[in-house]
């Protein structure tokens, strides 16, 4: 039986649009003797709809539109299958609706009915047949391959994951030569049809490269990355079909599958909100004119517009010599990536701030520059205005070149032009860039040599701590620590830090480079955890590592930060726990040691002896004589209860007054 695999980019919720699209693709599929089409997983509802699916006028639109669509692919001949989210109670999960015979099946909800009817789980990978071919359904791969139940010829698996640079899986069929997908397929012995999106939804991105896989491990049919495309492929269990080597397969380039990944979901972004070109402030670094270099990947040269703010005052010729390079750079970038480049006049930056003073009594940067906090603002503010301005202008979609390492530690200084504007490097760290520049570089030289430089990464990181450090707005002494602290640290020491907190959630003690700059790696933390509130204000960007701050969120109002244990041993609930019980056993065996020693006194008193001669019995010579006279010893306990009785008093208490239960013993115990 063949199976057919629609790789297709939508915008995310189109319904009507993805159901005309879906059939266009079935009636390909279907001349080509396809009797099941694959379509991939976020196109209905993403794969983190929110609150949407709680919309019941959404989850209609979306069964209206399937129902409709069905009955139209009836006469086709074809089955479909369509994920979407769906609410199962309270609980957001991937169902699977199958197009059959004019019908809408959920086939993922209808197999836990009846599994749980049976008493087995309810969420086994669900399992269907066509045309004699025994197929599994599974969103989780890893999780689900065990679990498949014996005799399916073929796992259908739906990739839902969106693609990161930390997981190499998530690239489908690129992953494959590096051993991902063939252990688990080779032992279950099964076909696999790996389902990829391509394209950018929301916040995701997913770079496509669906294949199919033979029960052998053998890659049999693989769609291309990074474009749409129909995978049409014979599935049969016991024939030996051509198959792709594994050097002939794509193979997982880091910094190739980050600026396609970028690429894409810029482009689907843009179409998003209704634009086809993109507007981006350069300022001569290597963030905005590799921010260039990818709109005009994603839109063309014709639709990229650029803006440069010449500096109208500088201080000394050093200072003048510099400005002159930056626009001189600035040029030829726009030169080689052949778009339009605007220039602006920065005006008198004293009148904008409204202030008694001239601008060169503020202060200057190390460039010369007005470096002053007020300054700082006033000039990112002016930029700003000029990106919406020109973005509104043209209806082009404002792009900002911020990295993740700005969003960081220096949320503050960039908050200004950010209404409506996109980031696509937001998740991206200023290391990373230099990477993606040089790899940029070699399909053709667009950015100039001096920014594709460890050199222009040092400085551009020295401007991300400068804002930092200008918009702290706490004092002048936390600003000067901030230069001084973060400053010295190598780009890649900076970027290590926020990776290992950010990222992968370590602890203080746990960062390498709190050994040696503990007092940097604090700040660095403090000024990410004071940076929350205003993140969440900053432009949209694309989620493609291991972490991004929107999964990362913390409390806005948060106002504790790491600062590490002092040296101290960590202090766990699991500890507290572990002490608790200790605590109660060391209490019950004392309880038992003091009921013991009351008892063994009860009895003393009932026989008569000495407290020193009870301790002689408890050793191994006095049970021996005790076992020799116990004839004798149990005649006088007979006699010591019955005067106990008559008297309501022990032996030797003197007639004691008896307790509430008759026995001056337990009036105590």
């Amino acid at each position: 039986m063949k199976v057919a695999v629609a790789q297709i980019d939508m915008r995310l919720g189109d319904i009507e649009a993805i159901c005309a699209r879906v059939e266009g693709q079935a009636a390909i599929a279907r001349e080509q003797g396809a009797r099941l089409l694959c379509v991939p997983a976020p196109l209905v509802s993403g794969t983190l709809p929110g609150m949407l699916i709680d919309s019941q006028n959404f989850i209609h639109d979306v069964l209206s539109a399937l129902q409709a669509l069905a009955a139209r692919l009836e006469a086709l001949g074809i089955v479909t299958l369509i994920p979407a989210v769906v609410a199962q109670g309270d609980t957001p999960v991937f169902e699977a609706f199958m197009l059959k015979e004019g019908r809408v099946v959920p086939v993922r909800t209808l197999t836990a009915l009846r599994l749980e009817h049976m008493g087995e789980d309810p969420w086994l990978p669900p399992v269907f047949e066509v045309d004699g071919l025994r197929c599994a359904i599974t969103f989780d791969f890893n999780r689900d391959i065990e679990l498949v139940p014996a005799g399916c010829d073929a796992l259908v698996y739906f990739q839902a994951g969106c693609f990161s640079v930390a997981r190499e899986e998530s690239t489908a069929v690129a992953a494959v030569a590096d051993g991902y997908f063939r252990p688990g397929i080779v032992k279950r012995s099964m076909y696999l049809v790996c389902v990829a999106p391509v394209g950018g939804f929301d916040d995701m991105v997913y770079t496509g490269g669906s294949f199919v896989m033979d029960d052998c491990g053998r890659t049999v049919a693989a769609a291309p990355c990074f474009e749409e495309a129909l995978l049409v492929q014979d599935v049969q269990r016991g024939i030996t079909l051509p198959a792709i080597e594994d050097h002939m397969l794509p193979h997982f380039d880091r910094s190739e599958w980050l600026w396609e990944a970028l690429r894409l979901w810029l482009a689907d972004a843009a179409a998003a909100r209704g634009r086809s070109r993109a507007a981006i402030v350069l300022s001569g670094d290597l963030p905005s004119s590799l921010a260039a270099a990818l709109c005009v990947d994603a839109f063309g040269p014709r639709n990229v517009l650029g803006i440069v703010v010449a500096r109208s005052r500088t201080f000394t010729p050093e200072a003048e010599a510099r400005e002159c390079e930056r626009l001189e750079l600035v040029r030829s970038l726009a030169t080689n990536l052949h778009i339009r480049l605007v220039e602006r006049t920065e005006p008198d930056l004293a009148e904008l701030l409204d202030r008694d003073v001239p601008v060169a009594a503020l202060g200057a940067d190390s460039a010369g520059m007005p470096g002053t906090n007020a300054v700082q603002r006033a000039r990112a503010a002016f930029e700003g205005l000029l990106l919406s301005d020109l973005a509104a202008d043209t209806r082009a979609l404002p792009v900002r070149s911020l990295c993740k390492t700005a969003y960081a530690i220096a949320a503050d200084g960039v908050t200004a032009g950010c209404a409506g504007a996109v980031a696509p490097f937001g998740d991206v760290y200023l290391t990373a860039l230099e990477f993606l520049a040089r790899w940029r570089n070699r399909s053709g030289a667009a950015l100039p040599a001096q920014l594709v430089s460890l050199h222009a990464v040092k400085a551009c990181q020295a401007e991300i701590v400068a804002r930092a450090a200008a918009f702290a707005n706490i004092d002048a002494a936390f600003s000067e620590r901030i230069d001084a602290l973060l400053g010295a640290l190598e780009p890649s020491e900076l970027d290590g830090v926020l990776e290992a907190h950010v990222d992968r959630a370590l602890s203080f003690e746990d960062i390498p480079l709190t050994k040696t700059r503990p007092d940097a790696v604090a700040l660095a933390l403090l000024l990410v955890r004071q940076g929350e509130a205003v993140r969440r204000s900053l432009p949209a960007y694309p989620v493609v590592s291991g972490c991004s701050f929107v999964e990362r969120a913390w409390p806005a109002a948060l106002a504790w930060s790491d600062f590490g244990r002092q040296g101290a041993e960590p202090l766990t609930l699991e500890a507290l726990l572990k002490a608790e019980v200790e605590r109660s056993e060391s209490r019950g065996a004392e309880m038992g040691e003091r009921m013991r020693n009351e008892v063994l006194g009860f009895i003393s008193n009932l026989l008569g002896i000495s407290s020193e001669e009870l301790e002689e019995l408890g050793s191994e010579e006095g049970r021996a004589r005790l076992g020799s006279n116990l004839p004798q010893v149990e005649e006088q306990i007979q006699r010591s209860l019955q005067q106990l009785f008559e008297q309501g008093g022990a032996p030797g208490t003197g007639g004691n007054p008896r307790g509430p239960h008759g026995f001056s013993f337990f009036s105590q115990n």
